[in-house]
């Protein structure tokens, strides 16, 4: 036995493939103990490294309707009335005091979850503590130059927001294209989430084009198109061109710390859809998903229905999600993958690599798109993590 700590994410990667390899090993045997040891090391780095946001108070008091049996009509004495209860699930109402006290005492849900206090964004520029937004970040990545983070907060924010063209964003109405959209973490820090979507815009801002995006000629098959890029080695930067040659903007930034976004999307005041990855996780699968799901928010008009607006997804949201998201994730398991080829082949039960590739060959995509999906649909991200596509993507972005 021959275990080593884990103290780097290459360590993390070297344990979870040697995991792979022991699982299904006997209690009490040599491969066993390496197994409990490896799963113990894993799981403390992931804590420390990697950790699991608490729930926001809607997702507890969701979850123990649903352990309780609960209507919504259930919770009109802790609550109040019945619009107002519908709100509060909705998002479109925060909890008071009063209702905490009660939720806690009646339904023993835990206090300081319901009293998670997010920072509010300002409505306009009179109000803004300007050191909230991850400048020094932004300075790092260069997106402004020649300005002190330290004493210049307020002109590198309005530095970044001019090169996107919302240098006015912070005021009245202007703000409403930075809502998000129905898959964003309620644990998103607003401030890194503005600046983030103004890095986009940015971004997006340098990148020419004389196509005209036409709607039209999206349909239920562009996806499919789309994945076939896959198999090409230079495949996530390839895709770029051709969705641009339709009119469509494809870029990648980085989330910043305190946000929980795989991509997004938005159709700009020019009528161009503009499509943001952030490779928060970096695997092959991850990628074209991610884009598929937006490419699905094109296609079927939820972006357009949108006014503007920035639709956010974190895509490890897997719970709770609104037709909208379960939509567009239909649309993009079809494109990656049709159905007909998943629900009759056997890779869904053996789950073994010789059988993935044997799917991926017949829908014409990479393996870790096939990977991918089995992971996904068994909720096990401890199998085929060597088919994924584990840093595979930032280096064809960030040289």
């Amino acid at each position: 036995m021959n275990i080593h700590p884990v103290k780097t994410d290459q360590d993390y990667d070297s344990a979870l493939l040697r995991i792979e390899d022991l699982w299904g090993a006997e209690p009490e045997t040599r491969e066993g103990d390496e197994l409990e040891i490896l799963l113990t090391l894993v799981t403390a780095y992931e804590n420390e490294n990697h950790p699991v946001p608490p729930p926001s108070p809607i997702e507890a008091i969701r979850f123990m309707m649903d352990q309780n049996g609960l209507k919504q009509v259930d919770l009109i004495p802790y609550i109040g009335s019945r619009p107002r209860v519908s709100e509060i699930l909705n998002g479109k109402r925060n909890l008071t005091l009063k209702m905490i006290r009660c939720l806690h005492s009646q339904l023993g849900i835990p206090a300081n979850v319901l009293i998670q206090e997010g920072t509010i964004f300002p409505k306009n520029g009179e109000d803004v503590n300007w050191d909230n937004f991850p400048v020094l970040e932004i300075i790092k990545r260069k997106w402004v130059t020649g300005l002190d983070p330290k004493t210049q907060a307020e002109e590198i924010v309005r530095s970044l927001a001019a090169q996107s063209s919302s240098n006015d964003y912070l005021l009245g109405e202007k703000a409403a294209c930075f809502r998000k959209g129905t898959r964003s973490n309620e644990k998103d820090d607003p401030f890194s989430l503005h600046a983030w979507i103004l890095g986009v815009l940015a971004e997006a801002k340098k990148i020419e084009t004389s196509i005209k995006f036409q709607k039209d000629d999206l349909d239920l098959g562009f996806i499919s198109k789309v994945a076939h890029f896959s198999v090409i080695k230079q495949g996530p930067v390839a895709v770029r061109e051709f969705l641009l040659s339709k009119g469509i903007k494809m870029v990648v930034v980085p989330h910043f710390k305190k946000t929980y976004l795989d991509g997004g999307v938005l159709i700009d005041k020019n009528g161009t859809p503009i499509i943001a990855l952030s490779l928060r996780y970096d695997r092959i699968d991850n990628f074209w998903f991610t884009l598929s799901h937006e490419l699905a928010h094109l296609i079927l008009g939820h972006a357009h229905a949108m006014n503007g607006k920035f639709i956010i997804d974190d895509l490890d949201l897997r719970d709770s999600l609104d037709e909208t998201e379960l939509e567009a994730d239909r649309v993009a398991q079809e494109g990656l993958i049709p159905e007909n080829l998943w629900a009759e082949h056997q890779v869904r039960i053996t789950c073994k690599v010789k059988d993935v590739i044997d799917l991926s060959q017949k829908a014409d995509v990479h393996p870790a798109i096939v990977a991918g999906r089995i992971r996904f649909e068994n909720n096990n991200y401890r199998i085929l993590s060597r088919q994924v596509g584990h840093k595979e993507v930032r280096k064809l972005f960030f040289f």
